[in-house]
């Protein structure tokens, strides 16, 4: 190995595939053998590997039933590699490979030939990552993954496991990797056994809010029962996703398919509070799925609903997406009865009991009133809370959250506001990055902080850790808006519209702004119709800018009027509270114009009229 390999070994962070042959020791020697053999060809055709060997910039250790393959310039390398090995597996039936990989640090070391080899907690992960896996899985550790996650075209391809243990007593977070072609999509057997113990040991404990999908019903024809298993599946998939969701494994759900029985008997053969359960019938070339969700403790079903879908213009795995994306996005978001029906069981609940997730049900539950009083009271129970447990991302996140409204909303008069909310969100996503919760609030800091290179970034992240999770697509999708990105920012929160039609009425303001800014006042004014947002100014502030703007003074100044109600001192800081949600929307002034012409006298300029900036943190 050239020196400057062997220097670079001990210096820097590499990124290390890991693959085995499945059941190779329980083949004869000469078997073992060919398949050796087999395994070497393959690999040395991906034309990643042949890259990095030419480039003197890859390191390859023999593992008796594999290999490990480090790589230095990215982690998308061994990962191309992965998928390049799994696209040519496909003419080697009899070759079982799985692949695990990892990024971190080695260091050299010269073996009993007095060969430069490489040794490391990086190679160490990267078995261990690949150990969890069966024949096909590609799987990834946190790391690599969230680095991957930063590119578009690798997100729809990355799939949480979450954690599972390993040796030693070792936890590790696995993501596994697969699109239509390449890959397992799968659930590893060591996730699926692991989780089946969780819902066992969950099993009687009646405070545990778990949610299971039971199988879904089918007519019994083999399209629609591999329908209804792949329904069920993505269901429970997308529902692991919201942290604040406890969900048994597929797996462990799957093995009461064909029980009979009620979803009480059946939820708690899970230990699951929450069933959710359905069936599929089929018709022409039409398909129906009806859905229902019950709270097993009650008896009470709290939701249900039918989806109708042509299969003759889509496809059936179109279809399943479809479907599963907007039962998911209806049942989980943070508005909806699910989590209202979770917050009531806690009710009684003192605040030194509350979990970390908890605290996001209480932040959830102001949020639907959001008043100077409830956001005191919230923030001083949250600092309470804070003194006893400082340590979890969720507590950080909400505490975060309280700041951004405390100078959104301007329930305090306090400069430091954004400040105290971006050590609190940047302290929440340093405890766990994956945390959507915190990353939605790292962004919404930011894009008040008038920091808008950072807020983007953070969005998309924020975005891309749950795509179904339409609370954060609406919020997130509105700021972008308020941003100047109209278009691009109303197709987001309409696709959350779209997967939930329960979704919060504060959402209409995204299509109100665009029309807005298109000097479309009358669909401007349709969307302020289905603004439900009591209490606040915004809906009367575009009723009456936008009548102002139409000439229409009867209703403009009715509007004014239940605006100052609100406000008695708006007009005066009209251009500031304006400012804080438009620095950068370039409706500031055809809003305030609209308003003068609606009869508001607002100052064209002046120190008490300016908007509010805040310091900006490099």
């Amino acid at each position: 190995m050239p020196t400057e390999i062997k220097k670079k070994i001990e210096l820097e962070v590499v990124h290390v595939l890991f693959l085995d042959i499945v059941g190779y020791s329980r083949r004869l020697t000469n078997e073992q053998q060919t398949l050796i053999d087999q395994l070497n060809q393959v690999v040395r055709s991906s034309e990643e590997f042949q890259s990095a060997e030419a480039a003197g910039r890859l390191i390859k250790i023999p593992t008796g039933d594999g290999m490990a393959l480090v790589f230095y310039k990215s982690p998308a390398q061994p990962v191309e590699c992965a998928l390049e090995i799994s696209r040519a597996l496909k003419t080697y039936p009899e070759l079982r490979v799985r692949m695990g990989v990892h990024s971190g640090p080695v260091s050299a070391v010269t073996d009993l030939n007095d060969r430069t080899n490489a040794a490391g907690i990086g190679i160490n992960v990267a078995q261990r990552v690949m150990d969890c896996g069966d024949a096909g899985h590609i799987l990834l550790s946190k790391r690599v993954a969230e680095d991957l996650e930063q590119y578009g075209h690798w997100q729809s391809q990355l799939h949480d496991l979450g954690e599972v243990d390993v040796k030693h007593g070792v936890r590790v977070h696995v993501f596994n990797l697969y699109n239509k072609e390449l890959g397992n999509p799968e659930v590893p057997e060591k996730f699926r056994q692991a989780k089946g113990r969780t819902a066992s040991a969950a099993a009687g404990r009646g405070e545990e809010l778990w949610v299971a999908v039971l199988p879904f019903k089918s007519s019994g024809d083999a399209e629609m029962e591999s329908f209804a298993n792949g329904l069920g599946e993505d269901i429970t998939t997308g529902l692991s996703r919201f942290r604040y969701l406890s969900v048994v494994a597929s797996a462990s759900a799957a093995q009461l398919k064909g029980e009979t029985g009620d979803e009480r008997a059946l939820g708690a053969k899970l230990g699951a509070r929450y069933v959710l359960e359905g069936s599929i019938r089929k018709g022409g070339s039409g398909i129906r799925v009806s859905a229902q969700l019950v709270d097993t403790q009650a008896g009470a079903q709290l939701w249900a609903e039918t989806y109708n879908r042509d299969l003759e213009g889509s496809t059936i795995f179109a279809a399943q997406d479809d479907i599963a994306a907007h039962i998911v996005a209806t049942v989980a978001d943070s508005y909806g009865i699910l989590v209202r029906s979770m917050r009531a069981a806690i009710r009684q609940k003192d605040d030194a009991e509350l979990t970390a997730v908890e605290w996001q049900f209480q932040f959830f539950a102001y949020r639907e009133q959001i008043t100077p009083s409830a956001h005191a009271a919230l923030k001083s129970r949250l600092k309470c809370a804070m003194e006893r447990e400082d340590g979890q991302s969720d507590l950080w996140a909400c505490l975060a959250e309280i700041y951004v409204d405390e100078y959104a909303f301007g329930f305090q008069d306090d400069a430091t506001s954004l400040d105290r909310a971006l050590t609190a969100a940047r302290r929440a996503v340093e405890i766990d990055r994956s945390n959507q919760f915190a990353m939605v609030a790292l962004a919404q800091t930011h894009f008040f902080r008038q920091d808008l290179a950072a807020f983007r970034p953070a969005a998309e992240r924020a975005m891309a850790l749950n795509p179904l999770n339409t609370d954060a697509l609406g919020i997130l999708g509105l700021q972008i808006v308020h941003a100047g990105e109209f278009e691009r920012g109303t197709a987001i929160v309409r696709r959350a519209m779209d997967l939930n039609a329960n979704h919060a009425g504060w959402m209409h303001f995204a299509p109100l702004w665009d029309h807005f800014h298109k000097g479309e006042y009358e669909q401007a004014l349709e969307c302020a119709n289905r603004v439900d947002f009591p209490g606040f100014f915004w809906p009367y502030l575009v009723m009456a800018s936008a009548c102002g703007h139409l000439g229409r003074r009867t209703e403009a100044k009715a509007a004014v009027r239940d605006l100052l109600a609100l406000d008695p001192e708006f007009a005066a800081h009209a251009r500031s509270k304006v400012g804080t949600w438009h620095f950068a929307s370039g409706l500031m002034d055809p809003i305030l114009e609209g308003l003068r012409k609606a009869g508001l006298s607002i100052p064209e300029n002046g120190s008490s009229d300016s908007p509010r900036r805040s310091k900006k943190m490099i």
